[in-house]
């Protein structure tokens, strides 16, 4: 999927990123008010899943509400709990209403010159041994969870390779590495994520890989492969996160350099 032109001759193309919103009966103050300063702070909003806390219509509608205060392009995935919705359709018509590009292993692209191409799934658990280990599941419910995985992997890696962009950024809700997975409890790393992404995300010139889902984890962290990867679950950045990347620093023989700054109050 391409995108117009972004305005604008800014020498930065930032990406505004938060995931994990876990929207229900009412939408946070302070939630409202970084949304309605994002579009001054970024040329892209990307939401890494978990939108609403249970996939309702009516949770679904309040995240419309707020996503209509963006006059910025939105990428989005779909988290674990918002394929708890019933209405599966209507949830993403709702959404897409709203402005939302839905990625289920789809891409879209900005440019502002140098285009930038985004590659989304939601992803799955599926754990990490044994690139990363450990291997905390029963094999059988292992074996359950990694048909997902290789299918959610084969997704991305097909999004991957039709993407045509300068600078490629991955959106994932389910983690592709330990390595931000933080605080959370080592038994439950086989829910969080899985290395198939990861082994997908290092076949290809990914620039940045942005993830959401655990909410214990740190903020920072790389695939095996090296590629950068940064949860930014709402409980993890504390709100909105910014990702700026200097545009001269894709004509540099070094990897791109981003620069991670906050909503300005």
């Amino acid at each position: 999927m391409s995108h117009p032109k972004l305005a604008g001759t800014r020498t930065v193309f930032r990406i505004a990123a938060v995931g994990d919103l876990h929207i229900r009966s009412t939408v946070p103050r302070e939630l409202v008010r970084e949304v309605s300063r994002v579009n001054h702070c970024a040329d892209v909003l990307v939401v890494t899943g978990d939108i609403t806390n249970g996939g309702r219509i009516v949770e679904a509608e309040l995240a419309a509400e707020l996503f209509r205060l963006v006059t910025i392009p939105i990428v989005a995935v779909l988290g674990n709990h918002d394929r708890r919705s019933m209405r599966m359709k209507a949830f993403k018509n709702i959404l897409t209403g709203a402005g939302v590009i839905v990625l289920e292993g789809t891409t879209v692209v900005f440019d502002r010159g140098i285009r930038v191409g985004f590659a989304g799934v939601g992803g799955s658990g599926g754990g990490f041994w044994p690139d990363e280990e450990p291997d905390t599941l029963p094999r059988r419910a292992w074996q359950a969870l990694a048909v997902r995985a290789r299918r959610e992997a084969a997704r991305l890696d097909a999004a991957l390779a039709s993407l045509d962009a300068d600078i490629k950024v991955v959106v994932t809700h389910f983690a592709p590495t330990t390595t931000t997975l933080g605080r959370e409890p080592v038994a439950k790393y086989p829910l969080l994520g899985n290395s198939e992404l990861a082994r997908v995300i290092d076949r290809h010139d990914v620039a940045l890989v942005l993830h959401g889902h655990a909410h214990l984890g740190n903020a920072l962290g790389r695939t095996p492969g090296g590629t950068l990867v940064r949860n930014v679950a709402f409980g993890v950045g504390g709100g909105i996160v910014i990702h700026e990347l200097p545009l001269r620093t894709l004509r540099s023989p070094d990897h791109p350099s981003w620069r991670v700054t906050g909503i300005p109050a």
